[in-house]
This record gives structure tokens, sequence and C-alpha cells, in this order.
């Protein structure tokens, strides 16, 4: 990578993260420095305690700041969780205040989609270490990678979870998750860098846009050793390893208490109300 990929102009806002409070609200609590332990640790912990989520977006909220200070607050102060945009505005400023280098990249997601040319709407990072280069996505959701998978054409993350990466003629790498009814393709990407600035794009996308695919009905994920858990509207799948996935209905009280006592998701009072009258209830 070049010199230019180690950012020291603040634009990751290392400098502004609460390291300690991160570290205590993923629970991590080894020692932190710019290696591939580190990297490894911090992405297990994030993925089991901060949930994939689009509350915010269903409960009709067009305006929700992408800042660090307020990301650091919903995600970490208040226990909510956050989708892809949001979870890297946070874990990028911690790895750079870690001292890690990295870069930012955009993906196409292909396993809601079934497309291969839909817009780049995941963002995830590529980490450099000893020369190696990391996929570091902590935000796919269930489907995601539960630790760095090595950035090279067939690198493969073996264990309960196993995952591998391929490289198509166009030059795009792509994730796949190898359950047991085959590999399923995750999303396709290239490394070419993205910023904070287009963050800001894509988010107000998502938020506001006809054609979101995270406005119109609740999308909830979580990774835990054990198990993975996806809510899309009232349809909850869970995932074992070696096993088919598991998928079910919910009823309206059911999916109102999902987010906390599924996915981990702290909720306010009023949240729930207006949950509730999203889901139709009284």
């Amino acid at each position: 990578m070049t010199d230019g990929l180690r950012v020291t102009d603040g634009m990751w806002q290392g400098s502004g993260v609460d390291l300690d409070a991160y570290l205590a609200r993923v629970g991590y609590r080894g020692d932190v420095a710019p290696d591939l332990a580190t990297l490894r640790g911090l992405h297990t912990a994030h993925v089991d305690a901060i949930a994939f989520e689009n509350l915010d977006a269903v409960l009709g909220r067009t305006v929700v700041p992408l800042d660090l200070a307020s990301v650091q607050e919903k995600l970490v102060r208040r226990g909510r969780g956050g989708w892809c945009l949001e979870q890297v505005v946070l874990t990028a400023a911690v790895l750079d205040r870690i001292g890690f280098t990295f870069t930012a990249f955009a993906g196409r997601t292909r396993i809601r989609t079934g497309s291969r040319f839909g817009p780049a709407l995941h963002v995830a990072l590529c980490v450099e270490l000893d020369g190696e280069r990391w996929l570091h996505d902590v935000s796919f959701g269930a489907y995601g990678p539960h630790e760095p998978v090595r950035l090279a054409e067939h690198a493969r993350l073996d264990g309960d979870w196993p995952f591998d990466l391929v490289r198509e003629p166009t030059g795009e790498h792509v994730l796949r998750f190898l359950r047991p009814e085959g590999a399923a393709e995750l999303y396709g990407f290239t490394t070419d860098a993205r910023y904070p600035s287009d963050f800001e794009l894509l988010h107000h996308f998502c938020l506001t846009h006809p054609r979101s695919p995270f406005n119109h009905r609740m999308v909830l994920q979580r990774i835990r050793p054990d198990v993975r858990h996806l809510l899309v509207g009232t349809t909850l799948t869970e995932i074992r390893p070696g096993e088919p996935a598991a998928v079910r209905e919910l009823d309206a009280d059911e999916a109102l208490s999902a987010p906390e006592e599924i996915f981990g998701i702290t909720m306010e009072p009023d949240d729930i109300q207006a949950l509730r009258k999203v889901l139709g209830g009284p």
C-alpha cells in the first residue's frame, strides 16, 4: 500500500474515539496493539456485541447523524446497533486510534438481491499488516465473517463458520459463506478507496430513497459464537454451524421484543412504542 493509506490527517477521527468505552461495550479485555491478534479479537468481540439494525430508518427518521460523536453515543453509550455505515465510522476510528493502517471500500451485495450489478451500498475495511491485507468486516450481519479474512485469491477462513474469497475475471473479489447447502455469494468488491464523504451519500440513500432496502421493514442481524440470527420484517432465520437454516414467523409481540431479547439492542420506551405502531399494534 502507498504511504497515503496510513491516515494521519484525522480523516477517521481516531483521536475522538472513547477507546475504553468501546472496549467495554464489546467486552474486549485484552491488550491492544496494531497486530493481527488484536484485529481478530476486536472483530469477534464487536460482532458478538453490536447488532446490525435499521430501526431509525424503519421508524421514519430521515435525518440520522453519521459523525463519530453521534455514532458513539448511539452504538456505545446507548447500547443500540447500527447498519454498516455507522459501524464502519466507529470501527475505523477505533483502528485509527490503535494505529492500524487501512482503507475503506464498498461492496455490491449479492445474497439478498441475487444481482451482481446492484449499487455498492455495503462498506467495510481493508487492513494491512506485515505485508498482507485483511478484510475487516464487522457489519454485514448474520451471514458475515466472525473474524478477519485474509484478502488474497482463494483465501479461506475455516472452522464452524467457513468463508472463502474468490476472484472473478472482472477483477472483483467475492466473499462467500460456505454453508452445508452450498456457497452463498455475499458481495463483490474491489479495494478502491472510499472516504467518509462517500458514506454520507450512501447513508442518505439508505434512509430516504424509495428503493432503499432498509427503510421499509425491520432488518436485524447478529452473530454469536454458536448461532446467527436474521430478522426481516417478522421472519426470523436462525443459523447454526453445519445445519440448514431454520425459519419461522414471529407474532407481533415476539417481533416487538426481538430487538432486545434476540439481538441485544437497548430500546428506549419511545422507540418501543413507535415500533409497536410499525408492527400494527395499538
